[in-house]
């Protein structure tokens, strides 16, 4: 299993967040040093392994967990997935940041909206910026994600 992961940043402030932190954290982190940013924190769309690490199922993933541990950086969750991200992870509930509906998070001078899209999981999110939607299992190139929750 593989996903994509994204770096939403503001240039001239040379700080970015990572969206959907799994697999090869040391790597994510890297690729953001190479461009000029610092990483100030991670935007997790719900609480799969394979988009924010943690085990489940009987696989183990890097990911949320050893970003906070290299970088110290807060998780950013929608406030329906926090205790699923929190088993899933083994996070504490001081490296999260819960969000609800309509919130912000600034990425510098940047503004992501999170949209709540409970269906693939029930606190699913997207992030809205520079008029893009980042998805994660929200939206599949064919179809979309499970949509009875």
């Amino acid at each position: 299993m593989v996903n994509f992961a994204y770096l939403i940043g503001d240039r001239v402030r040379g700080e970015c967040v990572v969206v959907d932190p799994a697999y090869a954290v040391s790597d994510l982190v890297a690729v953001a040093a190479a461009d000029g940013m610092t990483l100030s924190g991670a935007l997790v769309t719900h609480y799969h392994p394979d988009h924010c690490g943690g085990s489940m199922m009987g696989m183990t993933i890097e990911g949320a967990a050893e970003l906070v541990e290299v970088a110290g950086v807060p998780i950013h969750v929608q406030s329906d997935e926090a205790e699923w991200v929190l088993k899933v992870t083994e996070l504490t509930a001081a490296d999260l940041v819960t969000h609800d509906a309509g919130d912000t998070v600034m990425v510098g001078d940047i503004p992501v909206e999170l949209i709540h899209t409970p269906g693939h999981t029930p606190g699913s999110q997207c992030f809205y910026v520079n008029n893009c939607l980042v998805s994660g299992d929200t939206l599949f190139l064919d179809g979309c994600g499970r949509t009875d929750l």
